[in-house]
């Protein structure tokens, strides 16, 4: 049996690391110069890492997430009005996102990772000028699979 010593150092060597893609109307800088005050708000836990993107050329992400992440689908989060609304299901890959933030959270799960991620990108939103329409999308691997957070 592993010993408690044993147990939390190689629990704490664990990384969770999740991306979360989306569209904004704010520039770089202003997403960068608000984080702390985002990240204050959401109550994000310390250890949680974050790094802002433009696009997904300075990422390093292996072949399944870019064959997934290319797969067109809708990614708009709207509000109540706008779903009552008509609106035709858009067809838009996640690599097209003007946006990504990868997150890493030393000693946790890649899913508690997106979990608070999410909560995080859920607080850009209002740098949105429509903010009754954002895409976006939380992507963590599972099992070797990439899943949506849901």
């Amino acid at each position: 049996m592993e010993n408690k010593t044993k147990y939390n150092t190689r629990k704490s060597a664990k990384v969770g690391k999740a991306y979360a893609f989306f569209d904004c109307d704010a520039s770089k800088k202003q997403i960068e110069n608000s984080m702390p005050n985002i990240k204050r708000k959401t109550r994000t836990p310390e250890g949680l890492q974050l790094l802002l993107h433009e696009g997904i050329s300075e990422l390093q992400l292996d072949n399944q997430l870019i064959v997934q992440i290319n797969y067109p689908g809708d990614y708009r989060v709207m509000s109540s009005k706008r779903i009552k609304q008509d609106y035709e299901k858009e067809r838009r890959p996640l690599a097209s996102l003007k946006y990504v933030l990868e997150a890493n959270y030393r000693g946790a799960s890649n899913e508690v990772t997106a979990k608070e991620l999410g909560t995080v990108v859920d607080n850009v939103l209002r740098f949105n000028k429509d903010q009754g329409l954002f895409r976006s999308a939380v992507v963590y691997e599972e099992n070797g699979e990439y899943l949506l957070r849901e």
